[in-house]
């Protein structure tokens, strides 16, 4: 899952690049608005996917972590 999380992270990323690029097309008067609109969606649902994957990949850990601290008869702080 976090290699999951790390790719769409990345994608991100390389989405946001194309927004970007469409937007500095308009300097040299060759503007994309398909690359805006598709950088910018793109780019926050990938965020989003992947600060979701991470919140619940990080419930998980916690989850087992407080069990096995339960197993070896420790009090959860």
């Amino acid at each position: 899952m976090r290699f999951l999380v790390l790719l769409l992270s990345m994608s991100a990323v390389v989405f946001f690049g194309y927004a970007v690029a469409g937007l500095a097309g308009f300097l040299v008067g060759r503007g994309r608005i398909d690359y805006i609109v598709f950088g910018l969606f793109l780019g926050f649902a990938s965020t989003a996917a992947s600060l979701l994957l991470w919140r619940h990949w990080f419930s998980l850990l916690e989850k087992e972590a407080l069990e096995s601290g339960n197993d070896a008869g420790e009090k959860p702080s």
